[in-house]
């Protein structure tokens, strides 16, 4: 069932960020809510979902919109998987965690990026990029984290049952 759930938010989610999020940019920047998603979702379910949802995610931007197949998909796997390691070892409640993981990963989502992007003969003018782009983005993604994996939270996880007298 969570599988299916995944799915979904994956589909909304690229529906939503090639309709109405580019009308929602600031200074020209959208925010990169797969990388934010795939950041929540390692985060509360761990490696397996955080890489399979990183890798169909990254797949599914690939083919609609990028010259080259599998960039993508490849840095969004090894995000949610590098950060689904960790899923046993934070404190998932705090808001704290996912606001600086995301701003750690959307920096080396660019950083990867670039350098894949380099090796296939992409020319992306990185200190442009960097200058006008990047740090926006990170302050974007980092602010937007905390409403999405606050949901994400209710939804993935079952709430306890209380034991005690009636």
């Amino acid at each position: 069932m969570q599988s299916l759930i995944i799915f979904i938010i994956i589909v909304v989610n690229f529906i939503l960020q090639s309709t109405i999020l580019q009308n929602l940019s600031i200074l020209g920047v959208i925010p990169n809510t797969t990388l934010i998603i795939v950041v929540s979702i390692a985060l509360l379910k761990g490696k397996k979902a955080g890489s399979v949802s990183g890798l169909g995610a990254g797949l599914l931007q690939d083919i609609i919109f990028s010259p080259t197949i599998g960039a993508n998909a490849f840095v969004y796997f090894f995000i949610g998987y590098l950060i689904g390691l960790s899923e046993q070892k934070v404190y998932k409640e705090s808001l704290f965690i996912p606001f600086i993981f995301t701003i750690i990963t959307t920096l080396v989502y660019h950083g990867v990026y670039y350098v894949l992007m380099y090796f296939l003969g992409v020319n992306i003018r990185f200190h442009l990029f960097l200058r006008d782009t990047i740090f926006i983005e990170t302050l974007y993604n980092s602010i937007l984290i905390l409403p999405i994996y606050k949901w994400f939270s209710n939804i993935f996880t079952v709430p306890s049952i209380k034991f005690g007298r009636r």
